[in-house]
Order: structure tokens, then sequence, then C-alpha cells
């Protein structure tokens, strides 16, 4: 067995850009995490523009794929279009509509936790007899119960809830990537 070299694992880890542009990358992602955390609405409305480029994205790139690819069946070059359609219309619904659109992604959000859940509960439900099967299944419990939660605080839990959850990530991003460069600095 190989000598474990935790150096090498940090380096691993940690993108390829020097103690000091680590660092740099740290301290803003851990900003925008905090200004996120002050406005949580236009964080909200933010992550649906980001969500809205991401699906208009998509549906282009199916669109152009239909149209090009002429290896495939009719059949298949039209569901290929269709989804495109569908993206790029519903990337279109989230900047005619944003608060609607932030309700849409909301839900979506819920429906997410619901499915996490589920698939948690359900795999603790089967590795009940091994021990921390109730960890995974207190874990599937909290994700139904959020997913309730939004989706009784529905429409006024859209206005900041995205928002919430990206200050959250920025901000847990922004620490971990800190942590990352003081490792560095520690091994250089």
């Amino acid at each position: 067995m190989a000598d474990y070299d935790q150096d090498q694992d940090i380096e691993t880890l940690a993108p390829d850009l020097g103690r000091k542009k680590l660092g740099v990358l740290g301290i803003v992602m851990l900003l925008g995490g905090l200004l996120a955390f002050l406005n949580p609405f236009a964080a909200s409305l933010a992550a649906e523009a980001v969500a809205g480029l991401a699906f208009l994205t998509a549906g282009v790139m199916q669109l152009w794929q239909a149209i090009t690819d002429t290896t495939r069946s009719t059949g298949d070059r039209g569901l290929t279009s269709l989804l495109g359609v569908v993206f790029v219309l519903f990337a279109i619904s989230l900047v005619l509509n944003p608060l609607a659109g932030l309700i849409t992604l909301t839900f979506l959000v819920a429906v997410f936790f619901t499915v996490i859940g589920a698939l948690r509960v359900g795999l603790a439900w089967h590795l009940r007899p091994t021990r921390g099967w109730g960890w995974i299944m207190t874990s599937g419990v909290l994700s139904l119960l959020l997913a309730a939660l939004i989706v009784l605080g529905l429409p006024e839990a859209a206005l900041g809830l995205l928002g919430l959850f990206l200050s959250v990530d920025l901000t847990v991003a922004g620490v971990v990537t800190l942590a990352l460069a003081w490792q560095k600095k520690a091994h250089d």
C-alpha cells in the first residue's frame, strides 16, 4: 500500500490558482454569500436569471442538435426539438414574469426535497437493521418536512428562499475555499 500523502490531497482539492488567488476567491464568495443574506429577494432574482440562462442555453442546444444531427430518426429529432422548445419557452417565461418564475422554481425545489427525502426514508427503511440507519431516516424525514414547509409557505416563501439557499451555498463555499487557501499556506 502506498504512503498516504496529505499534501497531495490538498493540491487535488484546491484549484491551481495559488494561495493568494484562492484566498481572494474565497473572500469574494464569502462576501457574495453575506450580501445574499442581506437581500435574499435580490439573490433569488439573480438565481432565477441564472436558471433562465441555463434553460435557454439547454433549449438552444437541443434545437441545434435536432437540426444538425441527421443520423437520428425523424421521431428522435422531433422529440429533441420539442424538448428544446419547452426549455426555451420556460426560459422566456422566467424572464417575462420573474415572480411567477420564482414560485415555479421554488416549487421545483420542494419537489426535489420531496424526492430526495422519500428516497432517503426508503433507503433507511431498507437498511433498518444496519447501524446508523436512523441518521439516514432522520435526514429523509427532515427533507420531507422542509419540502412541506416550502409548499405551505408558497407563494410568499418564493420571494427569498432561492436567495437564502444561494447565500448559504456561497458562504459555505467561501469558507471552504479560504480553508483550502490556508491549508496551502501551511504546506508552502
